[in-house]
């Protein structure tokens, strides 16, 4: 799984470099950091939604937050200790599928923060019992 944020840490750090960005290391750990606290909540929302968690995530907010706290502590260690390696290791490899998995990484960021808020809205709004 590491390999699998690695990658998109890289693509992002790529990004802003191209983007002609000074310093683009805290940009990239922040759409990591983005991605993994929406995975996690999209996991409490699945969940929810199956009844293993209550319906009202909002009577949790401490535990999500302290979660998310604990994931921006553990990638900060991570990220930066290896930033320059893992940027390094992901230029060296030619990958021919370069371009698919920069549309899959955009696709997954869309999809990973705009599902907990479908469910949100169809809940609050829409009045459906999901």
């Amino acid at each position: 799984m590491n390999k699998f944020f690695d990658y998109i840490f890289y693509r992002v750090y790529k990004q802003y470099e191209k983007w002609r960005e000074d310093y683009p290391y805290p940009f990239a750990e922040g759409v990591v950091v983005v991605i993994q606290c929406f995975l996690l909540l999209d996991i409490f929302t699945m969940l929810s939604s199956l009844n293993f968690l209550p319906r009202k995530m909002e009577d949790h907010r401490l535990y999500v937050l302290g979660s998310l706290v604990i994931l921006y502590i553990v990638n900060n260690r991570r990220y930066k200790k290896n930033y320059i390696e893992i940027v390094n290791d992901c230029d060296k490899t030619d990958d021919p599928n370069r371009k698919p998995k920069g549309i899959l990484i955009v696709m997954l960021i869309v999809v990973v923060i705009l599902f907990p808020m479908v469910i949100g809205y169809l809940r609050n709004n829409l009045g459906y019992d999901i």
